[in-house]
């Protein structure tokens, strides 16, 4: 069937795609066609789960998207890992299974977009888990994504949950159940020691039916349009441009990066900028690539007097032989779950029930651009990984004993854009998240490292927790503490909302609630690109529900009943 006709074609072979090929395929009569930039996803190190610090900045794995030099952050590029395979980022992300607040969905409900409120979604969250805690109100038992509690929960973990605690953080054992807020162990993307990514979850079981056709190593290159409907597309693969066709639709599942690229190689976006880059207008639509969210991120890194708890241990070459030679034979070990173990959702200065903060527990320092990032002194022999690790483990990273309390601001007011660099396919975009672009974002990050301090300070950490690294005990004051914000700030990995949802009022929007894009027939955007504003946690487990939700509608399908909530979740 490579370049011939097909009834639906999906681009993108990332966590939507995975989705979409896999649920429109089981009906036998339907022709699919994925279509993926990057390789297979399923090598060893996409299914170990602590190999996922080996894909980083690899570009066999990782197209290593950076954005455009940040104004608020001294001019820093910040760097985007995104997996380059089947599966996307789910083959390379930290497998923390959050699906976000209920309020999250009923403020798009209420914003016009019927069908996307919390009690309409849960049963496609519910649809898609296949939960170790079974089936229930909250969590499906069987279904595709197998999810686990994280093994890599231990005493510093412990000392997590009961600091949060002591700071007047409950705790909570179930992020996805009736309350988000409070603190403990969390859910993971992993069964039997391997990693559950989109790839394996939903494309592996069904490569063998005959109507799906997958093509790897195939970058797209634009959208075959004809008057104002969407009929094909045109890829390169081996050197060679082809081109399919669609007979039914058309979906667009490159992620907030992509989705809104590949509009506008094919003319569909604003017009002005389209035109000055000699790219024909297709259909005008100036939210294309707009409305970029993201979580930003800040740390505080402390010396651990314990570092025979912290992971970093394991990026040396002796360590790390014996935890992957546990995980080859027993499937058991540290190697056999994320080193994520524990996280928390604080309050902070919003007045609605949500959560202002995600606090996540790294049982080591690291520091993502050494090159960018402030002095961790003192580093006594046992703090550095040693170049050795750096060089096997830790690409572009740098690794030490320690505790770091990273905080990701649930729901920032800067906004961002996507745009091309050229009218060349093959030219990564511009990525311009303004980062700390509105004051309030500066002010609540200021308040977020002491947040990270208040827990790190309460007794449950006296016996574990040293000397603070970053930002260091002589930092204090807004003033300084903006300043270390914005020297060392990054991104939570969870940019969204690049060709977001709206009602037939928004003007900004790019899709409607049926994921169609405005004036464009048989197209539609299914993944986070989607998003019309971002959600509060990681938003994997959300992109697989849009996409799960996206499938019905595709096949002409009625959407699941509405979950009957108790009236406070509801």
């Amino acid at each position: 069937m490579k370049g011939g006709a097909f009834d639906h074609i999906v681009v993108g072979g990332g966590s939507a795609g995975c989705v979409l090929a896999s649920r429109l395929s089981e009906d036998p009569d339907c022709r699919v066609l994925l279509l993926e930039a990057g390789g297979s996803g399923v090598t060893p190190f996409h299914r170990a789960p602590a190999a996922n610090g080996f894909l980083f900045n690899r570009p066999a794995y990782d197209w290593g998207f950076y954005s455009t030099p940040q104004p608020e952050l001294g001019g820093r590029r910040i760097c985007y890992p995104r997996g380059k395979a089947l599966g996307g980022s789910s083959g390379l992300n930290g497998m923390i299974y959050i699906r976000g607040n209920a309020m999250d969905y009923d403020l798009w409900r209420q914003g016009g977009l019927e069908g996307w409120g919390y009690a309409d979604v849960l049963p496609y969250f519910r649809r898609s888990e296949g939960s170790h805690r079974g089936d229930g109100l909250y969590h499906g038992g069987d279904g595709p994504v197998r999810t686990s509690r994280s093994a890599n929960f231990g005493p510093m973990e412990e000392a997590f949950v009961a600091a949060a605690r002591e700071s007047g953080i409950p705790r909570n054992d179930d992020f996805n159940g009736p309350v988000q807020h409070g603190a403990g162990i969390i859910d993971v993307t992993v069964a039997g020691g391997r990693r559950m990514s989109a790839v394996d979850s939903y494309v592996t079981p069904a490569r063998r039916r005959g109507n799906l056709t997958i093509l790897t190593g195939a970058h797209v290159l634009g959208l075959v349009i004809e008057g104002l409907r969407a009929r094909g597309v045109r890829y390169r693969r081996n050197g060679v441009v082809e081109s399919a066709r669609a007979d039914g639709e058309v979906l667009l599942a490159l992620g907030a990066f992509g989705s809104p690229q590949a509009l506008m190689l094919s003319g569909v976006g604003p017009a002005d900028r389209l035109r000055s880059l000699g790219i024909g207008v297709v259909a005008d639509l100036p939210g294309v690539g707009g409305n970029l969210r993201d979580h930003p991120d800040v740390c505080v890194q402390c010396q651990s007097l314990k570092p025979e708890l912290s992971l970093a241990r394991y990026q040396r070459l002796g360590p790390a032989l014996s935890l992957g030679l546990d995980y080859v034979l027993r499937r058991k070990g540290p190697g056999a779950s994320p080193f994520w173990g524990a996280i928390a959702f604080a309050p902070g200065p919003s007045s609605d029930e949500r959560p202002d903060y995600q606090v996540f527990l790294t049982p080591m320092v690291l520091i993502e651009n050494p090159g960018d990032a402030v002095d961790r002194t003192p580093r006594e022999p046992w703090y550095d990984t040693g170049r050795i690790g750096r060089a096997l483990f830790m690409r572009g990273k740098h690794a030490m004993a320690g505790l770091q309390l990273d905080v990701n601001l649930m729901r920032p007011e800067s906004r961002g854009a996507v745009r091309l660099a050229s009218a060349d396919p093959m030219a990564p975009p511009l990525i311009d998240p303004n980062y700390l672009g509105e004051a309030a974002d500066r002010t609540a990050l200021v308040a977020a490292v002491g947040l990270a301090r208040d827990i790190l300070g309460q007794p449950a950490f006296a016996d574990m927790k040293g000397a603070e690294l970053a930002p260091g005990p002589d930092v204090r004051g807004d003033e300084s503490l903006l300043d270390y914000v914005r020297a060392t700030a990054t991104t939570g990995h969870h940019p969204v909302g690049t060709c977001g949802m709206g009602a037939d009022r928004d003007a900004g929007a790019v899709v409607g609630p049926d994921l169609k894009v405005r004036g464009i027939e048989g197209l539609r955007v299914v993944d986070a690109s989607a998003m019309p504003a971002i959600t509060s946690g990681n938003t994997n487990a959300p992109v697989m529900m849009i996409a799960e939700k996206a499938a019905d509608m595709v096949r002409g399908l009625p959407p699941l009943p509405r979950a009957e909530l108790p009236s406070e979740a509801a």
